[in-house]
């Protein structure tokens, strides 16, 4: 019998150029973990990044877990950049599209591994400047 052998990658790359529909969103709060999904906007003032949250802790179901309340994503404006962090060394960076009429996201980058203890979410300045460019969004 002859061995076949496949030059297999021993992990999966991720895609980096692609457009989903719905990015996936943690549905449950963990006090450990913290959750959160936020708009990421340019600091004109220093040029850093600032954070708006459209999560929070909701309440709990009967089984003792607490919801993570998150705000309708899909009606932001287009060129949107959104952080959804799953825990305290993982998060992801997507961008508003319209793909004809329906607002879909683009993933931009990933977080891994813990930034440092006293900070509370993922540095994304190079990503911001790269990807707003001159765009400036007002939220109400």
């Amino acid at each position: 019998m002859r061995r076949i052998q496949l030059d297999l990658p021993s992990r999966i790359e991720p895609a980096t150029n692609y457009v989903i529909r719905r990015p996936g969103i943690p549905r449950w709060w963990d006090p450990v973990a913290r959750p959160h999904v936020a708009v990421i906007v340019k600091n004109p003032a220093n040029g850093g990044e600032i954070r708006y949250f459209l999560s929070r802790c909701g309440e709990k179901d009967p089984s003792g877990r607490t919801t993570l309340d998150v705000s309708d994503i899909d009606t932001l404006p287009e060129g949107t950049l959104l952080e959804i962090r799953y825990n305290a060394t993982k998060a992801n960076l997507y961008m508003l599209e319209k793909v004809g009429a329906v607002p879909c996201w683009r993933w931009i980058d990933r977080s891994q591994g813990l930034q440092s203890f006293e900070t509370d979410s993922p540095q994304w300045d190079y990503r911001v400047d790269t990807n707003l460019g001159s765009n400036d969004f007002t939220y109400s």
